[in-house]
């Protein structure tokens, strides 16, 4: 019964919400930059060790920031994009 119970956690008792947004930060970085790098390669607009520079470029300007406020004694996750003029909360961290 006990192993049965071990094994039913809960992803918020192992993870605080720091380092949740750091993986979906890291998650959202690594398909932007993937994509850039494949339509960068796939259209053949530059070559050799240019490709990854120009990926990591255009991903730093294309991915969303997360950040962490204390709002009331409250943890709250914004993102801001540069699609987006204001951080807007996230609700399903």
């Amino acid at each position: 019964m006990q192993e049965a119970s071990a094994r039913n956690f809960k992803i918020e008792e192992i993870m605080n919400k720091t380092t949740k947004v750091y993986i979906i930060q890291f998650i959202c970085f690594a398909v932007i930059f993937l994509l850039t790098r494949f339509l960068i390669v796939q259209f053949g607009l530059l070559s050799g060790l240019w490709i990854p520079i120009a990926s990591g470029i255009v991903t730093i300007l294309l991915a969303p920031q997360f950040k962490i406020f204390k709002i009331d004694g409250k943890e709250t996750v914004f993102v801001a994009w540069v699609f987006s003029k204001k951080g807007k909360p996230v609700n399903w961290l």
